[in-house]
């Protein structure tokens, strides 16, 4: 009798075991549905089933690849880091090539993202060192002169725009870009050609009009950049998009009323990157409360700033407005991007903070590294004499 309850006991245990079996989904299922989520751009959903997969098998390499790349989108950078390092495997075949050649690019993007170019160059290098997914290679490649032009390698960043035109020899995009490349270490005839084919292979876009207007002003010829811009307000263009380009022509022309206007009224279309401009006419009048309102709602509606611009700006206005902390605050934001194009004013900037606040001594140490990195900066240099004068003096001992 104990025998037949102890098996009865024995198969109703199984039963459940088995009909909860039927519930249980596989890592493989997850990960389609972690794919899918993140396809649809749902990316919460993508990392909650793919960790799910990853719970069930941790032996797959790409599960661990495509949960970083969430991370990514999730924007926990230095987390993906950790994944991809699990995604990447040291075997040398077909599947692990395109694996490994996947994950050095996710550390790349990871590295870029998070501002630090210089790792995310030597990942991107990695990964065009592998021959699998060549198919991949240009998307590696723009990312890299990308990175070299955040990184200040600009020499560098046209030779690798360059590879790309080898391959895309009518894209104007990356005309465009090697243009900047050229045009941020002196090379402005070579700039200036490639604006030129940049606009001739695409007449519509207003970003090469302004790009080659800035070259020409550096030049020194003003003439031929207002031409640049007179020849982007022709652009017979009906979008909202077209029309927030226009203002972008009306503030570079200086005609700051009419740029006003149509930027208020982009910044209501949805276009964030308005109230950018918005605040930069409010600066350009000392109107730097406004300047600052604007500054923040572009911080707060722009969800994919590139560059330490605005911070910059916006720690500015803050000095004029005595907000000394506040301007701290923004500054070291916009330190961490490390954005070659802002650190010195950004690093000034600082130090006129410390300065204000009367922490002579804190001011003094960022001075010193300040002209480390920019030795020539007279004003700096004079400034730093001043500084001098209100240290506490150092005093030395004396025999009794």
């Amino acid at each position: 009798m104990k025998k037949r309850r102890f098996r009865n006991a024995a198969i109703l245990m199984l039963t459940v075991a088995l009909l909860g079996g039927c519930n249980m989904k596989s890592a493989g299922s997850y990960y389609k549905e972690g794919l899918d989520y993140f396809k649809g751009g749902d990316y919460t959903n993508a990392e909650a089933s793919l960790s799910k997969a990853l719970e069930i098998n941790g032996e797959r390499a790409d599960y661990y690849i495509n949960y970083a790349m969430t991370l990514i989108q999730l924007g926990k950078y230095n987390e993906a880091l950790q994944y991809f390092d699990r995604g990447i495997l040291d075997k040398d075949n077909s599947i692990v090539n395109k694996n490994n050649k996947t994950a050095y690019r996710g550390k790349g993007v990871a590295y870029f993202k998070s501002h630090d170019y210089e790792n995310a160059i030597e990942q991107f290098n990695k990964a065009l060192a592998i021959d699998e997914l060549s198919d991949l290679n240009l998307d590696i490649l723009y990312y890299k002169g990308s990175s070299q032009v955040k990184a200040g390698l600009f020499k560098k960043a046209a030779e690798t725009y360059t590879a790309i035109l080898k391959e895309k020899p009518s894209d104007a995009f990356t005309y465009y870009s090697r243009a900047y490349a050229y045009r941020r270490y002196g090379e402005y005839e070579k700039s200036l050609e490639d604006y030129d084919k940049a606009i001739k292979l695409d007449g519509s876009n207003y970003d090469y009009y302004f790009g080659k207007c800035f070259l020409l002003v550096e030049k020194g010829d003003t003439d031929e950049a207002a031409a640049a811009l007179n020849m982007a307000a022709t652009l017979k263009g009906t979008t909202q998009e077209d029309n927030f380009n226009l203002a972008k022509v009306h503030y570079y022309m200086g005609d700051y009323d009419n740029a006003l206007a149509e930027f208020s009224e982009a910044s209501q279309n949805g276009f964030a990157e308005a109230y950018f401009f918005l605040g930069s006419i409010f600066e350009q009048k000392e109107d730097y409360k406004n300047a600052v309102n604007n500054y923040k709602l572009y911080i707060t509606n722009e969800a994919d700033i590139t560059s330490a611009a605005v911070y910059n700006q916006l720690a500015f206005c803050l000095i004029k407005l005595n907000n000394y902390e506040e301007a701290l605050s923004y500054i070291q934001t916009g330190l961490n991007y490390n954005d070659i194009a802002f650190n010195q004013s950004l690093q000034r900037n600082e130090i006129v903070v410390y300065e204000n606040m009367g922490d002579y001594e804190k001011a003094s140490e960022l001075m010193k590294v300040y002209l480390e990195g920019y030795p020539n900066d007279e004003a700096a240099l004079a400034e730093n004499e001043f500084i001098k004068t209100r240290l506490p003096e150092v005093s030395t001992p004396h025999e009794e």
